[in-house]
Protein backbone atom coordinates (compact mmCIF):
# COMPACT_ATOMS: atom_id res chain seq x y z
CA UNK A 1 0.00 0.00 0.00
CA UNK A 2 2.05 3.18 -1.36
CA UNK A 3 -0.76 5.25 -1.74
CA UNK A 4 -0.10 8.17 1.37
CA UNK A 5 3.27 7.00 2.07
CA UNK A 6 4.30 10.58 3.35
CA UNK A 7 2.12 9.26 5.98
CA UNK A 8 4.26 6.75 6.98
CA UNK A 9 7.92 8.35 6.69
CA UNK A 10 6.39 11.33 8.98
CA UNK A 11 5.77 8.81 11.34
CA UNK A 12 9.04 7.33 11.16
CA UNK A 13 10.77 10.72 11.55
CA UNK A 14 8.31 12.14 14.40
CA UNK A 15 8.06 8.74 16.57
CA UNK A 16 4.57 10.48 17.61
CA UNK A 17 1.57 10.24 16.19
CA UNK A 18 -0.15 13.35 17.16
CA UNK A 19 2.96 15.04 15.94
CA UNK A 20 2.92 13.04 12.60
CA UNK A 21 -0.52 14.17 12.09
CA UNK A 22 0.24 17.93 12.50
CA UNK A 23 3.04 17.87 10.48
CA UNK A 24 0.26 16.21 7.59
CA UNK A 25 -2.55 18.24 8.45
CA UNK A 26 -4.73 15.45 8.98
CA UNK A 27 -6.58 13.75 11.97
CA UNK A 28 -4.81 11.74 14.42
CA UNK A 29 -7.88 9.11 14.38
CA UNK A 30 -7.01 9.48 10.22
CA UNK A 31 -3.20 8.22 10.67
CA UNK A 32 -3.80 5.96 13.51
CA UNK A 33 -6.27 4.35 10.94
CA UNK A 34 -4.01 4.54 8.26
CA UNK A 35 -1.21 2.47 10.68
CA UNK A 36 -3.53 -0.12 11.46
CA UNK A 37 -5.00 -0.83 8.03
CA UNK A 38 -0.83 -1.04 6.87
CA UNK A 39 -0.11 -3.28 9.42
CA UNK A 40 -2.96 -5.68 8.78
CA UNK A 41 -2.40 -5.74 4.70
CA UNK A 42 1.43 -7.05 5.43
CA UNK A 43 0.31 -8.73 8.64
CA UNK A 44 3.35 -7.39 10.44
CA UNK A 45 4.09 -4.80 12.83
CA UNK A 46 5.88 -1.75 12.00
CA UNK A 47 5.89 -0.06 15.23
CA UNK A 48 6.54 -1.07 18.50
CA UNK A 49 3.72 1.29 20.67
CA UNK A 50 5.63 1.18 24.07
CA UNK A 51 7.22 2.69 25.84
CA UNK A 52 7.38 5.22 23.52
CA UNK A 53 6.41 4.68 19.81
CA UNK A 54 9.63 2.96 17.54
CA UNK A 55 10.28 1.25 14.52
CA UNK A 56 11.05 -2.33 14.27
CA UNK A 57 12.90 -4.14 11.73
CA UNK A 58 9.81 -4.59 9.56
CA UNK A 59 9.27 -0.61 9.82
CA UNK A 60 12.93 0.31 8.89
CA UNK A 61 12.81 -1.82 5.98
CA UNK A 62 9.39 -0.45 4.72
CA UNK A 63 11.08 2.71 5.91
CA UNK A 64 14.10 2.78 3.38
CA UNK A 65 11.95 1.06 0.23
CA UNK A 66 9.74 4.17 0.93
CA UNK A 67 12.69 6.94 0.72
CA UNK A 68 13.08 5.16 -2.65
CA UNK A 69 9.80 5.38 -3.98
CA UNK A 70 10.41 9.09 -3.03
CA UNK A 71 13.73 9.56 -4.28
CA UNK A 72 12.13 7.92 -7.80
CA UNK A 73 9.54 10.24 -7.46
CA UNK A 74 11.12 13.18 -7.07
CA UNK A 75 13.45 11.97 -10.62
CA UNK A 76 10.03 11.45 -12.76
CA UNK A 77 8.75 15.18 -11.54
CA UNK A 78 12.17 16.88 -12.17
CA UNK A 79 11.74 14.81 -15.93
CA UNK A 80 8.68 15.48 -16.47
CA UNK A 81 9.31 19.01 -15.56
CA UNK A 82 11.48 19.55 -18.02
CA UNK A 83 9.37 18.17 -20.92
CA UNK A 84 6.72 20.78 -20.09
CA UNK A 85 10.00 23.56 -19.94
CA UNK A 86 8.41 24.34 -17.07
CA UNK A 87 10.29 27.06 -15.01
CA UNK A 88 8.67 26.70 -11.95
CA UNK A 89 9.83 24.80 -9.19
CA UNK A 90 11.77 24.06 -6.20
CA UNK A 91 15.75 23.28 -5.13
CA UNK A 92 17.10 22.81 -2.24
CA UNK A 93 20.55 23.31 -1.13
CA UNK A 94 22.87 23.53 2.12
CA UNK A 95 26.48 23.78 3.72
CA UNK A 96 27.81 24.41 7.26
CA UNK A 97 27.33 27.59 8.85
CA UNK A 98 30.29 29.60 7.82
CA UNK A 99 30.24 28.81 4.54
CA UNK A 100 26.32 29.80 3.90
CA UNK A 101 27.18 33.10 5.12
CA UNK A 102 29.38 33.27 2.16
CA UNK A 103 27.48 31.63 -0.28
CA UNK A 104 23.95 32.27 0.64
CA UNK A 105 23.64 35.73 -0.51
CA UNK A 106 25.16 36.00 -4.19
CA UNK A 107 23.52 32.58 -4.76
CA UNK A 108 20.12 33.52 -3.69
CA UNK A 109 20.80 36.60 -6.06
CA UNK A 110 22.06 35.39 -8.73
CA UNK A 111 19.93 32.03 -9.38
CA UNK A 112 16.90 34.58 -8.87
CA UNK A 113 18.14 36.41 -11.72
CA UNK A 114 18.29 33.18 -13.60
CA UNK A 115 14.51 31.60 -12.70
CA UNK A 116 12.37 34.29 -11.41
CA UNK A 117 9.68 31.40 -10.30
CA UNK A 118 11.78 28.88 -9.03
CA UNK A 119 12.18 28.51 -5.08
CA UNK A 120 15.90 27.73 -3.76
CA UNK A 121 15.76 27.26 -0.36
CA UNK A 122 19.06 26.98 1.47
CA UNK A 123 19.50 25.52 4.66
CA UNK A 124 22.46 25.23 6.68
CA UNK A 125 23.74 22.38 9.40
CA UNK A 126 26.36 20.19 10.41
CA UNK A 127 28.06 18.53 7.99
CA UNK A 128 26.31 15.08 9.50
CA UNK A 129 23.16 16.64 9.46
CA UNK A 130 23.48 17.38 5.78
CA UNK A 131 24.28 13.93 4.56
CA UNK A 132 21.28 13.00 6.87
CA UNK A 133 18.93 15.36 5.15
CA UNK A 134 20.03 13.98 1.43
CA UNK A 135 19.58 10.69 2.58
CA UNK A 136 15.98 11.74 3.91
CA UNK A 137 15.20 13.40 0.33
CA UNK A 138 14.86 16.36 2.48
CA UNK A 139 18.13 18.00 0.45
CA UNK A 140 18.89 18.20 -3.35
CA UNK A 141 22.48 18.92 -2.57
CA UNK A 142 24.79 20.05 -0.13
CA UNK A 143 28.88 21.87 -0.15
CA UNK A 144 30.93 20.46 2.37
CA UNK A 145 34.51 18.80 2.93
CA UNK A 146 35.67 15.52 1.03
CA UNK A 147 36.16 14.24 4.52
CA UNK A 148 32.60 14.61 6.06
CA UNK A 149 31.45 13.26 2.14
CA UNK A 150 32.12 9.59 2.60
CA UNK A 151 28.88 7.77 2.28
CA UNK A 152 28.83 5.29 -1.08
CA UNK A 153 25.23 6.72 -1.30
CA UNK A 154 26.75 10.21 -2.59
CA UNK A 155 27.43 11.55 -5.44
CA UNK A 156 30.53 13.60 -5.10
CA UNK A 157 31.97 16.90 -7.23
CA UNK A 158 34.85 18.54 -6.18
CA UNK A 159 34.68 22.30 -6.70
CA UNK A 160 37.34 23.79 -4.70
CA UNK A 161 41.02 22.85 -3.88
CA UNK A 162 41.64 25.94 -1.00
CA UNK A 163 44.72 26.95 0.80
CA UNK A 164 45.21 27.80 4.45
CA UNK A 165 46.28 31.07 5.20
CA UNK A 166 47.18 32.45 8.14
CA UNK A 167 45.32 35.85 9.49
CA UNK A 168 47.14 38.42 11.91
CA UNK A 169 47.06 41.83 13.22
CA UNK A 170 49.54 44.93 12.39
CA UNK A 171 49.39 45.21 16.44
CA UNK A 172 50.68 41.77 16.66
CA UNK A 173 53.38 41.70 13.87
CA UNK A 174 55.00 44.67 15.56
CA UNK A 175 54.53 43.73 19.05
CA UNK A 176 56.62 40.02 18.17
CA UNK A 177 58.11 41.14 15.13
CA UNK A 178 59.30 44.43 16.61
CA UNK A 179 62.66 44.64 14.97
CA UNK A 180 61.21 43.26 11.82
CA UNK A 181 58.41 45.37 11.68
CA UNK A 182 57.40 46.42 8.98
CA UNK A 183 59.56 45.22 6.77
CA UNK A 184 58.40 41.43 7.74
CA UNK A 185 55.15 42.17 6.24
CA UNK A 186 56.89 42.05 2.93
CA UNK A 187 58.40 38.85 3.90
CA UNK A 188 55.73 37.38 4.77
CA UNK A 189 53.57 37.47 1.84
CA UNK A 190 55.85 35.04 0.12
CA UNK A 191 54.79 32.72 3.39
CA UNK A 192 55.02 32.61 7.01
CA UNK A 193 57.15 29.92 8.75
CA UNK A 194 55.21 28.89 11.80
CA UNK A 195 58.03 27.73 13.46
CA UNK A 196 59.04 31.07 13.93
CA UNK A 197 55.67 32.44 14.98
CA UNK A 198 55.83 29.35 17.55
CA UNK A 199 59.02 30.13 18.97
CA UNK A 200 58.03 33.46 19.63
CA UNK A 201 54.82 32.13 21.23
CA UNK A 202 52.69 34.53 18.88
CA UNK A 203 49.15 33.89 20.77
CA UNK A 204 46.74 32.20 18.23
CA UNK A 205 43.05 31.19 18.52
CA UNK A 206 42.35 27.82 16.80
CA UNK A 207 39.55 25.60 15.83
CA UNK A 208 38.56 22.63 17.72
CA UNK A 209 40.90 19.29 17.69
CA UNK A 210 39.09 17.13 14.62
CA UNK A 211 37.95 19.90 12.35
CA UNK A 212 39.82 20.06 8.72
CA UNK A 213 41.66 23.03 9.31
CA UNK A 214 42.99 22.44 12.51
CA UNK A 215 44.41 18.87 11.59
CA UNK A 216 45.58 20.09 8.51
CA UNK A 217 47.74 22.69 10.81
CA UNK A 218 48.70 19.97 12.96
CA UNK A 219 50.16 17.41 10.76
CA UNK A 220 52.31 20.59 9.52
CA UNK A 221 53.02 21.22 12.81
CA UNK A 222 54.19 17.82 13.56
CA UNK A 223 56.23 17.54 10.54
CA UNK A 224 58.06 20.70 12.04
CA UNK A 225 58.25 19.96 15.50
CA UNK A 226 57.08 22.79 16.71
CA UNK A 227 53.47 23.67 18.60
CA UNK A 228 51.86 26.93 18.48
CA UNK A 229 50.86 28.69 21.35
CA UNK A 230 46.76 28.22 21.27
CA UNK A 231 45.39 30.47 23.73
CA UNK A 232 41.25 29.62 22.84
CA UNK A 233 39.57 27.16 20.79
CA UNK A 234 36.19 27.89 19.27
CA UNK A 235 34.48 26.63 15.70
CA UNK A 236 33.22 30.24 15.21
CA UNK A 237 35.04 31.06 12.36
CA UNK A 238 33.93 35.14 12.29
CA UNK A 239 34.96 35.25 15.86
CA UNK A 240 38.30 33.82 15.26
CA UNK A 241 38.44 37.00 12.77
CA UNK A 242 36.88 39.39 15.06
CA UNK A 243 39.49 38.25 18.04
CA UNK A 244 42.52 39.12 15.62
CA UNK A 245 41.16 42.29 14.38
CA UNK A 246 41.23 43.26 18.69
CA UNK A 247 44.44 41.95 18.94
CA UNK A 248 43.56 39.18 20.98
CA UNK A 249 45.33 36.11 18.68
CA UNK A 250 46.55 35.09 15.07
CA UNK A 251 44.10 32.57 13.46
CA UNK A 252 43.71 30.66 10.40
CA UNK A 253 41.17 30.29 7.57
CA UNK A 254 40.60 28.61 4.27
CA UNK A 255 40.45 30.44 0.66
CA UNK A 256 36.74 30.91 0.57
CA UNK A 257 36.63 32.83 3.78
CA UNK A 258 39.09 35.45 2.61
CA UNK A 259 36.03 37.90 1.65
CA UNK A 260 34.94 37.86 5.35
CA UNK A 261 38.63 38.88 6.66
CA UNK A 262 38.15 42.12 4.65
CA UNK A 263 34.69 43.03 5.11
CA UNK A 264 36.46 42.61 9.33
CA UNK A 265 38.75 44.56 8.36
CA UNK A 266 36.54 47.67 6.06
CA UNK A 267 37.85 51.27 7.10
CA UNK A 268 41.68 50.04 7.53
CA UNK A 269 42.73 47.96 4.95
CA UNK A 270 46.59 47.15 6.37
CA UNK A 271 45.04 46.17 9.93
CA UNK A 272 44.72 42.72 8.98
CA UNK A 273 46.77 40.70 7.38
CA UNK A 274 46.49 37.43 5.60
CA UNK A 275 49.52 35.09 4.61
CA UNK A 276 50.19 31.99 3.28
CA UNK A 277 52.22 29.00 5.18
CA UNK A 278 55.37 28.12 3.64
CA UNK A 279 55.75 24.57 3.02
CA UNK A 280 52.09 23.81 3.42
CA UNK A 281 51.04 21.77 0.65
CA UNK A 282 47.77 20.03 1.77
CA UNK A 283 44.69 21.56 0.94
CA UNK A 284 40.91 21.55 1.56
CA UNK A 285 38.51 19.59 -1.30
CA UNK A 286 35.68 20.95 -0.90
CA UNK A 287 32.87 18.69 -2.32
CA UNK A 288 29.52 18.99 -3.92
CA UNK A 289 27.32 16.49 -2.79
CA UNK A 290 23.99 15.13 -4.13
CA UNK A 291 22.57 11.18 -3.57
CA UNK A 292 23.51 9.03 -6.36
CA UNK A 293 21.50 8.57 -9.23
CA UNK A 294 19.35 11.67 -8.75
CA UNK A 295 17.91 13.80 -11.69
CA UNK A 296 17.98 17.15 -11.74
CA UNK A 297 16.05 19.59 -13.78
CA UNK A 298 17.65 21.84 -15.98
CA UNK A 299 17.34 24.92 -13.26
CA UNK A 300 18.84 22.06 -10.90
CA UNK A 301 21.64 21.56 -12.87
CA UNK A 302 22.18 25.29 -13.73
CA UNK A 303 22.20 25.93 -9.95
CA UNK A 304 25.12 23.41 -9.87
CA UNK A 305 27.43 25.27 -12.68
CA UNK A 306 26.17 28.61 -10.56
CA UNK A 307 28.34 26.95 -7.31
CA UNK A 308 31.08 25.98 -9.52
CA UNK A 309 32.13 28.99 -10.61
CA UNK A 310 31.33 30.38 -7.14
CA UNK A 311 33.73 28.39 -5.62
CA UNK A 312 36.42 28.51 -8.75
CA UNK A 313 36.64 31.99 -8.17
CA UNK A 314 37.97 31.10 -4.40
CA UNK A 315 40.81 29.03 -6.20
CA UNK A 316 43.09 32.25 -6.58
CA UNK A 317 42.23 34.23 -4.35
Amino acid sequence: MLNNYQYFIALAEELNISKAAERLFISHQCLSKYLKNLEQEYNVTFFERTPRLSLTPAGQAYLDMLRQVQFLENNLENQLSDIRMARKGLIRFGTTEGRFRILAPSLLSDFKRMYPEVRLETHYATSDQLCESIAKNELDMALMNRRDAGSNQLERRTVLNEKLYMVISDHLLAQYFSEQYPACKETFRNGVDLVAFAKREVPFVLNYKGFNSRETLEAHLRDKGVTLNCVLEMTQQDMHFMLAACDFAACFCWAMYLPTIQRTGEGNAQYLNVFPIKGLTATNQVMLVMPKGKILPAYGKDLVRLIQQTCTSFASL
